[in-house]
């Protein structure tokens, strides 16, 4: 999300602002997205497991496009492919992905060899590995969070409920920083990788975000406190937010403005995900350490 400061924006009122930063597109975007999500979330199982599957599969070649457009020589499928199993073994328990990524390590540091120009083979294989922990290994937490049991059966606690704080959570702090940026930002947050993002609409996010939390945990959230609700969700305003820089970095440093065109007003995959992936493991392990959830294995 970008959270405008006042020396990024023209000076117009409030409503002309927000229409400026693509109030509306993302608006769309959200109303028929969110029902999707949320259907599949519902369903369970392979319905869901398909979403994510797809959302990483995308997100993963978003990703590689990006380093390609840096210059360097990503192997695509074997990195798709290494996503896709990257979030495929979290899902079993995040244990289950070190013989994935074993083989995926041994795969490409393998066909780099076959390549005839061995320049910069480092980046190479560096970068297709990345995409996939960063993409596959993160992502498959959305499905770990949708399949966790809880410890207790009184408690209230199911795998759609914990799903439904990430995202409470994370969007919360997602709209508040919006919003609050583009009201009364004014001074810059952290602008050699966003400039647009400012101090204002970053505590906005924070605020938000614990505030769900607090929300969350006095209604479909009962297995957290009020205290563990307020703290988790001032977490992840950070996290969250730290996500979405990094994936800023990156577009900067490979000289994009978004990763893809995929959804009006958000860009592609990884600008819409950048801080669920980041958020998605916060809370699977603030779930444990709260004793609500089992951990995986």
């Amino acid at each position: 999300m970008n959270r405008e400061t006042a020396s990024a924006r023209p000076r117009t009122g409030l409503w002309g602002r927000l229409l400026g930063a693509g109030l509306l597109p993302r608006a769309l975007v959200t109303v028929l997205g969110v029902p999707l999500l949320a259907l599949a979330a519902v369903q369970g199982g392979l319905v869901y497991r398909a979403l994510i599957g797809l959302l990483v599969l995308l997100g993963v070649r978003e990703f590689l496009l990006l380093m390609s457009a840096k210059g360097y020589g990503p192997f695509k499928v074997i990195g798709t492919l290494a996503g896709l199993a990257c979030a495929w073994a979290v899902a079993r328990g995040p244990a289950a992905a070190v013989p994935v990524l074993t083989a995926a390590l041994m795969a490409v540091m393998t066909v780099e060899l076959m390549r005839r120009n061995m320049d910069r083979s480092l980046n190479h294989v560096a970068v297709t590995l990345f995409g996939a922990l960063y993409v596959g290994w993160l992502g498959g937490f959305l499905v770990l969070l949708r399949e966790a049991t809880g410890r207790a059966g009184d408690d209230g606690f199911s795998g759609l409920r914990a799903l439904a704080l990430l995202a409470a959570l994370t969007w919360a702090c997602d709209t508040l920083a919006f919003l609050v940026g583009v009201a009364v930002g004014r001074r810059p947050l952290l602008p050699r990788v966003s400039p647009r993002k400012s101090v204002e609409g970053a505590v906005g996010g924070i605020l938000g975000a614990t505030a769900a939390g607090l929300v969350a945990a006095a209604t479909f959230a009962p297995f957290l406190s009020p205290l563990q609700g307020g703290l988790l969700g001032a977490v992840c305003g950070v996290t969250g937010q730290v996500g979405d820089l990094v994936e800023s970095m990156l577009k900067r440093d490979a000289g994009v403005k978004d990763t893809a065109a995929l959804l009006p007003g958000h860009g592609g995959i990884l600008d819409r995900f950048d801080s669920l992936l980041f958020n998605a493991p916060v809370v699977y392990y603030a779930l444990v350490l709260a004793g609500a959830a089992h951990v995986a294995r």
